[in-house]
């Protein structure tokens, strides 16, 4: 009896061996926006910030990415239903920096600023209740009963509505700005700081289990250096 049963104990045990240390797997979208530069660029060779630095943290976790390309609606969906196990956020695009008992945050990635934009040169009155501002369309904005959201599809089409006068006012990434004013041919004016935060991996909680991993890797990342000079990669001297 002992001489049978032995073998399939032992291969109950080594099947479970390998199953608790096969590479555990993640979807995510790392930005959901295709005009998000330099956070995320879709060209495979230069991907962008967040398109170079996720692989590197999954790579030093040891987990599996799976990466889908979402819109913003469609990524919000994603993310409260599960089909998408992480994303790349700042806390404080969210009322009271929560963004909701179905996530966590990671360690911080790097800072990220969002200015009130205009046209430079224009006379512009204060900011007013339900004032209309151009946002993007599905994008957090922690206090958007306050103003009136005139969506668009991308950074890229936020600049054009204000080049083309269809809005006076818009919110936008100070790097996003920049870099969309100099292809455009648009010159920006940042009138007044909206969010000053860190950009985060949002994790969906049933994924808890691999914070520590990610975090881990984000701390090495950060120790050695290599945020920062992936960082200026995209923001030194480029155009």
């Amino acid at each position: 009896m002992r001489i049978t049963l032995l073998p399939n104990v032992l291969i109950i045990c080594l099947l479970s061996s390998v199953e608790a240390h096969a590479k555990e797997s993640l979807r995510y979208n790392p930005a959901a926006s295709d005009s998000w530069y330099p956070y995320y660029i879709p060209d495979k060779d230069k991907p962008g910030i967040l398109g170079e630095l996720i692989p590197l943290i999954l790579e030093k976790a040891n987990i599996h990415g799976i990466e889908l390309r979402f819109p913003p609606k469609r990524t919000i969906y994603a993310m409260e239903n599960g089909l998408l196990d992480f994303d790349v956020v700042s806390p404080v695009w969210f009322p009271g920096g929560d963004a909701g008992e179905q996530f966590v945050f990671s360690h911080k990635l790097f800072g990220i600023e969002e200015y009130y934009a205009s046209i430079d040169g224009t006379q512009l009155a204060p900011m007013v209740y339900k004032e209309e501002v151009g946002t993007i369309l599905g994008y957090y904005y922690f206090d958007d009963n306050t103003f009136t959201r005139i969506d668009f599809a991308s950074e890229k089409e936020l600049v054009l509505a204000l080049k083309k006068n269809r809005v006076d006012r818009i919110l936008i990434g100070d790097l996003p700005a920049k870099y969309w004013a100099d292809m455009l041919n648009v010159s920006i004016r940042l009138d007044q700081l909206h969010t000053k935060g860190e950009l985060k991996i949002r994790l969906h909680k049933s994924k808890i289990h691999l914070l520590p991993l990610l975090n881990n890797a984000i701390t090495e990342l950060q120790q050695t250096g290599k945020i920062d000079i992936l960082v200026s990669k995209y923001t030194v001297n480029q155009k």
